[in-house]
Order: C-alpha cells, then sequence, then structure tokens
C-alpha cells in the first residue's frame, strides 16, 4: 500500500490546519490545498461577507461544492479544510472515503489564544463574546468532537507524528 493520494487535515478553527498542512505537502512533495482559501477563491468573496450577506447555510453549501471538486482532483493532495466541514452533509464520510482523515486536537487554551488574534477573519468565532470566548469554543468542540473523532488519526499537530502514521499506512 501507498500514502493515500488525499489527505486531509480537520479540527477546530486556530488548530494549526494550515500550518501544518502546508509542512506535510512539503515534506511530501505535494500540493496543499487550505478549503476556506479555495472557497474564497472561487466564490470571489472573504467567507466573513458570505457568512454575513448570504448566510452559513450557503457558505456550507459552497464548503461542500469546493470539497467535492478537490477530492476529484486527478493529483495527490494534502488538504486543511475549514473548522466546521467534516460536521455538514457527508464530508468526513467523503474524505474517510478519499484518503486520510487527520484530526489536529490542539489545546483548547491554545486555540482560543490563536483566535482571538484572528477574530475578524473567523465568522463563527466573531460573533462570540470577549468574556465568554473560552466557554463558547469549548461548547463548539464539544458539538464537533463526534465528527472529528472519525478521523483516520489524532494529533496535537506534530508534524513527526503524522509522517509516522501515514508511514505506518503504507504497510
Amino acid at each position: 500500500m501507498k500514502t493515500p493520494s488525499k489527505i486531509f487535515l480537520v479540527g477546530m478553527p486556530g488548530s494549526g490546519k494550515s500550518t501544518l498542512g502546508k509542512q506535510l505537502a512539503e515534506k511530501l512533495n505535494r500540493n496543499f490545498f487550505d478549503l476556506d482559501a479555495e472557497i474564497e477563491r472561487m466564490a470571489g468573496w472573504v467567507i466573513p461577507d458570505i457568512f454575513e450577506q448570504i448566510g452559513e447555510d450557503y457558505f456550507r453549501e459552497l464548503e461542500n461544492s469546493v470539497l467535492t471538486m478537490l477530492i476529484k482532483l486527478n493529483e495527490p493532495a494534502v488538504i486543511a479544510t475549514g473548522g466546521g466541514a467534516p460536521c455538514f452533509f457527508d464530508n468526513m464520510d467523503q474524505m474517510n472515503g478519499a484518503g486520510a482523515t487527520i484530526f489536529i486536537n490542539t489545546p483548547m487554551d491554545t486555540i482560543i489564544e490563536r483566535v482571538k488574534k484572528e477574530k475578524s477573519t473567523r465568522p463563527l468565532v466573531n460573533r462570540m463574546e470577549d468574556d465568554s470566548l473560552a466557554q463558547d469554543m469549548e461548547a463548539l468542540y464539544k458539538k464537533r468532537l463526534p465528527h472529528y473523532e472519525k478521523a483516520s488519526f489524532t494529533t496535537n499537530s506534530n508534524l513527526q507524528d503524522v509522517v509516522q502514521f501515514l508511514e505506518s499506512a503504507k504497510s
């Protein structure tokens, strides 16, 4: 067996999916796709504007369409998904069927620290009040965790752990 053609990174906003994805793609000599960036490129809008002007339901349909396109690409790739992507439609099942899914389970303190700095670019986080951000993020994590736990592998964003997992998947 060889390394799966598609490798999907899932996890909370601010968990480090894009950062780890770029490192992993470079190490594996593959293309890297950030699902949110691809949505913005194809829609011609930034995600906060999509949420604000058209709504989350439309965004989730768009997200599903772009994810499906990336899955169908005929090339090996590392794909960092948005935090909610695994939780809607049958996205997680699609990703599991198309390759390896890796849950980046970053400590909540780290996530909160990161999303506070970029709050305006994160539509769901932007709606959260600063004084309840930690509680709201914890609630969001608990809601999404059953979807994330369907991943093939879980790590705390350690590149070496991911590479070892993929190596073991080869044998």
